[in-house]
């Protein structure tokens, strides 16, 4: 990935903004304890938004 961003950020002006998704899925789903540690480690990180759904 530095690869690519280098050949952006070589040029002066140029702003770069990198995103990233993450997904996760599981059969039996995800309990309190881990979705609070994953909420808290999103939150000190600085992510945007962090959601767990249930899925029908």
């Amino acid at each position: 990935m530095d690869e690519v961003v280098q050949q952006f950020t070589a040029k002066l002006g140029v702003n770069v903004k990198i995103s990233v998704e993450i997904e996760a899925s599981s059969r039996d789903g995800f309990d309190e304890s881990m979705q609070r540690a994953v909420k808290e480690n999103c939150n000190v990180l600085r992510f945007n938004s962090v959601e767990f759904e249930e899925e029908s």
